[in-house]
């Protein structure tokens, strides 16, 4: 009957959940506080990126196809490919390859129409904040990530 009774006691002991301690409460309740900024970085991300795509709608697509620029080390040269984001320009003795629409923005390129330049420039802007946006996105994705592991393991130690 003692055996029984050691028996009992054992399986009121491991039946007993572990309170959080203070700390624990206090680094769960740090995490849920951070998801929930990141959720709400993430919804401005989200809008701010629609935004750009209406940006992006609103200053259309020029093709960059037989435009005449200039390069400060091949000289003269014609646009004579365009691939998505990357033309290649026919200089006097070689073809090069480059991306845009930075390779107007940043004059690695220089154009001698200034609405085209500025069509570039304006196309160069919304690309850099895109891009921002999505990493500062995929950040805040990962970030998530990282605090719900850490409340799962908080979470797993009061088992």
């Amino acid at each position: 009957m003692a055996q029984n009774v050691e028996n009992d006691d054992l399986e009121v002991k491991t039946d007993l959940k572990k309170k959080p301690t203070k700390k624990t409460k206090e680094m769960l309740e740090e995490n849920a506080k951070q998801i929930e900024e990141l959720k709400a970085l993430q919804t401005e991300l989200d809008h701010e990126l629609a935004l750009l795509d209406k940006d992006e709608q609103e200053l259309g697509e020029k093709s960059a196809l037989e435009l005449k620029v200039t390069h400060k080390k091949f000289g003269e040269g014609q646009v004579i490919k365009q691939d998505g984001k990357y033309i290649e320009v026919k200089f006097a003795d070689v073809v090069k390859k480059f991306v845009l629409p930075g390779c107007f923005a940043d004059k690695f390129l220089e154009l001698a129409d200034e609405d085209v330049y500025e069509y570039y420039v304006k196309a160069n802007e919304i690309h850099k904040k895109r891009m921002n946006a999505e990493l500062k996105a995929k950040s805040a994705t990962f970030a998530i990530q990282r605090h719900e592991d850490a409340i799962e393991k908080l979470n797993a130690k009061l088992k």
